[in-house]
């Protein structure tokens, strides 16, 4: 999943990754928001879930319904 979105200060990046390691696939959404001015970007916040195992995913699975998966 991508998602790239226009605010009114600047924008916001929202993605996830997956990948192999330990015999396990991983998981991680991130967002990023950027505030412009003056067509530089002058702050940046990086917002993570943190690398999600297996049995994490499916614990979230299990106890949360996505409005958007």
């Amino acid at each position: 999943m991508e998602r790239v979105e226009q605010t009114g200060h600047g924008f916001t990046i929202e993605f996830e990754e997956r990948w192999d390691d330990q015999g396990q696939r991983w998981y991680c959404r991130e967002m990023i928001r950027a505030d412009v001015a003056g067509g530089s970007i002058v702050e940046l916040s990086i917002f993570c879930t943190g690398d999600w195992d297996e049995a994490r995913q499916r614990e979230h699975a299990g106890a949360v319904q996505l409005i958007r998966p």
